[in-house]
């Protein structure tokens, strides 16, 4: 007996899922977690492709994990060893190519792999999904880290519960260096997809694009939920529910690496995140951060390791989400 195949469905932001799907991922996700061995070795015989563009912790290691306890054989694909690595092969040709090889394909895309080209990744990422007869899961790219934003909304959920009403202030932090905006964008999107009262806190000039701000307020609109920007940190982290710190890059100075350092140095003391932020939330607060964190750069040990914290049991469960988000792709279920 076959079974019918599955219509193709791409992972690459979590805006181009309905509410309706989302809620089944992390229906699935949790589970996961409680129950493993119920789930384990359901996709033997499948094959994941991990094409990496640049390096990954967390991303690398919780999908290969997750795709080995599905029965998933995953390979690990890096750009310096491919052919359109050197630019002697087309997405298409690659995408075509792969697609008949693998079940997955997932994809990790850096702004420095594109020359700091905003949105050239994510179209890449787009062109291989319009080529590719196989699933392409965005393993994060220059605007979006959908698995990190599953995973976001997950834990909010696990340790506060039902997050629409519950106030989330997502809070630009000083780096030495700038960094993508695809995980500001991302949580930004997913907390006012679920309601939640989103306070986005940065310096003036460190504003997020126009086009993802107004889709997030759509978003807040649709869901119940409410968009506030702020440029004063501690005013914004005033009763919160969920502290979610990230720094990013500023989209004027977007690939000027040393202009933008010399806009960022004022901002090097007041927004490194301290302890006595924290004592403007509500006391049961979260603290969020995707990793890897600069520490007493980004934020200092006392909040890290502060008794706020959840950073471990959030980067914990990128190992559930992945899997959710596989055996949605490629098992049995509608």
């Amino acid at each position: 007996m076959t079974s019918k195949p599955k219509k193709k469905k791409d992972f690459i932001s979590t805006q181009d899922w309905s509410r309706k799907d989302l809620d089944k991922l992390l229906q699935i996700t949790k589970d996961i977690k409680a129950h493993p061995e119920k789930y384990r070795n359901t996709l033997k015989g499948k094959s994941l492709c991990m094409f990496f563009y640049n390096p990954s912790t967390r991303t690398r290691n919780s999908t290969e994990v997750a795709a080995y306890q599905l029965g998933i054989h995953p390979t690990f694909n890096s750009i310096k060893d491919a052919w359109i690595g050197y630019q002697s092969e087309s997405v298409k040709d690659t995408a075509k190519v792969l697609s008949r090889y693998y079940d997955a394909i997932g994809i990790r895309l850096f702004p420095v792999s594109v020359n700091w080209i905003y949105k050239e990744g994510n179209r890449i990422l787009r062109e291989f999904a319009e080529y590719s007869d196989a699933p392409i899961i965005n393993f994060e790219d220059d605007q979006f880290h959908p698995l990190q934003a599953l995973t976001d909304i997950f834990s909010i959920k696990e340790k506060l519960g039902e997050p629409r009403g519950k106030k989330i202030v997502i809070s630009w932090a000083y780096h030495s260096k700038p960094l993508p905006v695809s995980v500001p964008n991302s949580i930004l999107l997913i907390s006012s997809r679920f309601g939640m009262d989103v306070t986005l806190a940065h310096p003036k000039e460190y504003h997020l694009d126009e086009n993802i701000i107004n889709i997030a307020k759509k978003n807040a609109n649709e869901s119940g939920g409410s968009l506030t920007i702020s440029n004063d940190i501690k005013e914004s982290y005033s009763n919160a529910d969920v502290v979610y710190v990230k720094s990013w890059g500023a989209l004027g100075s977007y690939g000027n690496a040393k202009e933008e350092k010399q806009l960022r140095i004022p901002y090097r003391d007041i927004w490194r995140i301290k302890s006595e932020y924290l004592d403007f939330t509500d006391q049961k607060s979260i603290f969020m951060h995707c990793l890897p964190i600069r520490r007493n750069i980004v934020a200092d040990d006392a909040v890290i390791d502060g008794k706020h914290s959840i950073v471990y049991d959030q980067a914990e469960n990128r190992l559930y989400t992945v899997k959710a988000l596989l055996y949605n792709l490629l098992g049995e279920i509608d």
